[in-house]
């Protein structure tokens, strides 16, 4: 009863979708704003319940009142700003961090092949990313925002610093990291298949190897 009774829930939700979205821009951009509210709501509510704390004595923390967070925590308030949630974040021992992602898939999947390289291309040459940024001259801290962070976009002498250290044409790292708008299509396909075939471990497993060594050459062949 309880399976059938989920499935018609999620039936239902699919027809109200349909009916009343569909395809329709202003709809998506509202529906998609409702939940971004509901999550940063969430958030909130979740990190001040972790940290042991009422509504009362966040308010307190960040000089506010109980009825401010109260509104903070409704998912139907629009009214939050980046400074109200950088005082919550500190309060909270947090960090705030704004990330923005590409809405087209095939965007996020040619920067995702990118900082993948770099990070395999450092890990196959068994650097460290201090390692990697004592070669390079790069700072380290920009390594690492670049290999953990795929909306993340390195300056062009950084960019340049790795082409020449990894032997990867300097325009064609410029398109991974989209610094470069036209993607080749061949070129897309490739990371696309290449970020899906990768994955983050402390040692390149014969299948990574193998992937980053048929991307790579790839890669040196747009030159």
């Amino acid at each position: 009863m309880t399976i059938a009774k989920k499935k018609r829930t999620r039936d239902a939700v699919s027809i109200l979708h349909g009916r009343y979205v569909k395809d329709d821009p202003e709809r998506k951009a509202a529906l998609q704003e409702e939940r971004v509210n509901a999550d940063v709501a969430r958030l909130i509510h979740d990190m001040r319940t972790f940290a042991g704390l009422s509504q009362q004595q966040l308010a307190e923390l960040i000089d506010t009142t109980q009825s401010v967070i109260s509104r903070l925590e409704d998912a139907d308030y629009e009214g939050r700003s980046l400074s109200m949630l950088e005082r919550i974040a500190h309060a909270l021992n947090q960090k705030l961090t704004v990330v923005m992602t590409a809405r087209e898939p095939e965007v996020q999947e040619v920067r995702e092949a990118f900082h993948r390289v770099v990070q395999m291309l450092r890990r196959s040459q068994g650097l460290t990313i201090d390692g990697l940024a004592e070669k390079t001259g790069i700072d380290r801290t920009e390594l690492a925002a670049l290999e953990r962070n795929p909306a993340y976009r390195p300056s062009p002498l950084t960019m340049h610093r790795l082409s020449q250290f990894f032997g990867v044409p300097d325009r064609t790292l410029a398109v991974l990291a989209w610094a470069i708008r036209d993607v080749p299509a061949e070129l897309r396909e490739q990371a696309a298949r290449f970020a899906a075939q990768s994955d983050s471990f402390s040692k390149l497993t014969k299948e990574e190897q193998q992937a980053l060594d048929d991307f790579v050459t790839f890669l040196r062949s747009e030159a």
